[in-house]
């Protein structure tokens, strides 16, 4: 029940005779003052901090930093060890994300590059290779997005067709 409904109990029972005036007062004055009302709390009451303590949230963050190489290609590499190689000691958890997300940069790494390889074949060239290179970036976005969520609940999932490089 949110604050207003039992605010509007309240009164509804003070209207009708079940409480006096003090009694309404006094219950109106404690349910503003520790707002036991069951309301939600304001989305600017999220509290990152708390979440920076939680190993699914390095682990989500972890996934998603391969979107960085869409903005910047290179980077999710370096941005992704780091993540992995300074927080696997603090949450167990995330060494095994860790070591998901490095193999997947390069297990899709090399499928990039015999992709593009295939360029210098006379008629495959970029009538076949560009519009594939997309339909594979969007696929690499998808995966990503999907090991993301997948690690906010707690589940180490395995991105497909990759090499385990690292166990």
């Amino acid at each position: 029940m949110t604050l207003s409904e039992e605010l509007e109990r309240l009164h509804q029972l003070h209207r009708a005779g079940g409480l006096t005036d003090e009694e309404f007062a006094a219950a109106k004055a404690r349910l503003l003052k520790d707002g036991s009302g069951a309301e939600p709390p304001p989305l600017s009451s999220f509290r990152f901090r708390e979440r920076l303590h939680d190993g699914r949230f390095w682990a989500m963050l972890l996934h998603l930093s391969l979107l960085l190489n869409f903005l910047t290609p290179g980077v999710a590499l370096i941005v992704t060890f780091l993540i992995w190689q300074l927080g696997k000691d603090r949450f167990a958890e995330l060494d095994q994300h860790g070591r998901n997300v490095v193999n997947f940069i390069l297990s899709y790494g090399i499928y990039a590059m015999i992709l593009f390889s295939l360029v210098i074949i006379p008629g495959l060239g970029l009538l076949v290779v560009v519009p594939s290179f997309y339909v594979f970036m969007g696929l690499v976005a998808l995966l990503a997005l999907f090991a993301a969520w997948k690690a906010n609940q707690g589940q180490v999932w395995q991105y497909p067709l990759c090499f385990r490089f690292f166990g």
